[in-house]
């Protein structure tokens, strides 16, 4: 899984799509390390990217607007990039 397909999914308004896809990316991070800090910098990334695309309607809510889907996947990747710095801890 990668953010890829998650930016696909956004674009095709499958919400439901996005969380498995998010799910399946935090789940494979907890198994593999070295995928936990690839997968982080691709969401840290992907979402500081919608977030500064879409910025000139950051405080709007009448729609899923990218700013918000950007701000999403920046805190999960942020919460992926703890579990690994947590697991390789713990080794």
């Amino acid at each position: 899984m990668s953010w890829y397909e998650i930016i696909d999914s956004i674009s095709r308004g499958d919400y439901v799509s996005v969380a498995y896809r998010i799910k399946d990316i935090v789940m494979s991070s907890i198994k593999d390390v070295s995928n936990a800090y690839s997968n982080a910098v691709d969401m840290i990334s992907a979402g500081m990217a919608m977030l500064i695309d879409d910025i000139k309607d950051f405080p709007r809510l009448d729609r899923p607007h990218h700013w918000l889907w950007g701000i999403i996947l920046i805190v999960v990747g942020v919460i992926v990039l703890i579990i690994a710095i947590v697991f390789l801890i713990l080794k």
